[in-house]
């Protein structure tokens, strides 16, 4: 990270902050965060917001409430791209082949497992895996900058960090840490953060989860309940639903086209017991069945290639 440090201390030039695919809250806050701490750090940057893909609509309603603007697959020719909440170059589509073809300084900021696709196309790798949040990544950066954490960057921070702990449900201690320096931030307000973050579910996503509930395939493995679904769209938040019915890991498959998507969210007791880890053990052999890759978190990842709707059906038996 120092080495970063000190190349964003004397850059001067355009700069781009890329997001994922149908970028989450965390990608979002984290985006608008290093935004306004850059602009702080150093006013030589000129920096734009990006995603591959689009937007969330929770990321939407963030950006809303930041008055900020983002790009959908924005144009690639600037001096510096950096990376963020992104693990896998597929996760960038169709972004991917333009971004290992630039010849941008690249940086990554990330918290999910390392990839070395990933790595070897980048010139500055900031990874911790065991940080629970993109936003916990950058709050650390803005410390080695010496960036004073005014309210508004700290509550777009903390609702990065709320929405990956899920409400402080997967936080560590060291997160827990984290977000008390942030609550001592003169006249920061936590209830305020939390309203923001109130977003009803809309009936569509609704309807995702009791169509992935309605297909469910049930798998006893030892002792536990392994479960697998498919759905059109939202099937991670299905998947996480389906935790709630009582199964220990869930995979959900999307289809879109010629490709398929598979989230896969298992319970912390799960990962405790067993030590597998979805983002490192799991999910890339899934992405390598449907020439693809993944990769993610140890209870929530998920991977992406190619697979035709003829073979929704076989997406439990290759999970």
């Amino acid at each position: 990270m120092y080495e970063f440090v000190q190349f964003l201390r004397v850059f001067d030039g355009k700069a781009l902050i890329l997001s994922h695919q149908n970028a989450d809250a965390d990608a979002i806050a984290s985006s608008i965060a290093l935004l306004k701490g850059l602009n702080k750090f150093n006013d030589k940057i000129e920096i734009k917001l990006g995603a591959s893909d689009g937007v969330s609509r929770i990321g939407n309603h963030i950006l809303k409430i930041f008055n900020t603007e983002i790009v959908s697959n924005p144009d690639l020719d600037v001096d510096l791209i950096i990376i963020l909440d992104t693990s896998t170059l597929s996760q960038l589509a169709p972004l991917d082949i333009a971004l290992t073809q630039s010849k941008a300084k690249k940086a990554v900021i990330d918290h999910h497992a390392p990839n070395v696709d990933t790595q070897d196309i980048v010139d500055y790798y900031i990874v911790d895996e065991y940080s629970s949040s993109c936003s916990e990544l950058i709050l650390r950066l803005f410390k080695e900058c010496e960036v004073e954490i005014n309210i508004e960057i700290g509550e777009a921070l903390l609702i990065g960090i709320l929405a990956d702990t899920a409400h402080f449900k997967f936080a560590s201690q060291k997160t827990l840490q984290v977000v008390n320096e942030i609550l001592e931030i003169e006249g920061f307000d936590y209830n305020k953060v939390l309203k923001l973050l109130q977003l009803p579910i809309d009936i569509s996503r609704k309807i995702a989860h009791l169509k992935a509930a309605s297909r469910i395939e049930i798998h006893r493995i030892l002792d536990w309940v392994v479960v697998t679904s498919y759905v059109s769209s939202y099937n991670a938040s299905a998947a996480q639903s389906l935790l709630s019915l009582g199964a220990d890991i869930a995979f959900v498959a999307s289809f879109d086209k010629d490709s398929v998507q598979v989230s896969t969210r298992a319970t912390p007791y799960f990962q405790d017991k067993t030590g597998i880890h979805l983002g490192k053990d799991v999910m890339p052999k899934i992405g390598t069945v449907f020439n693809g890759e993944g990769g993610g978190h140890a209870c929530a990842a998920g991977a992406k290639g190619v697979g035709p709707r003829s073979e929704e059906r076989r997406v439990g038996k290759e999970c």
